[in-house]
């Protein structure tokens, strides 16, 4: 039981990590580990983060699909 509840975790966080690299909700997480790598001033808030990355794609009309 106790290998059948690990492997169904284990495949649970995969599927999870693979969505979530899909729709783009762990952007934020990957500019953390970024700004670690190369640490430049004090990284945005979270919320800080998404509200620059909204501008950001709205600017670029090439990203719309609409």
């Amino acid at each position: 039981m106790h290998t059948v509840r690990a492997r169904l975790t284990t495949i649970w966080r995969r599927v999870t990590w693979f969505v979530n690299g899909v729709v783009g909700a762990n952007k934020y997480q990957q500019y953390l580990a970024h700004h670690r790598r190369h640490g430049c001033g004090e990284p945005l808030t979270e919320r800080e983060f998404w509200r620059a990355e909204y501008d950001r794609q709205g600017r670029q009309i090439s990203s719309r699909c609409c």
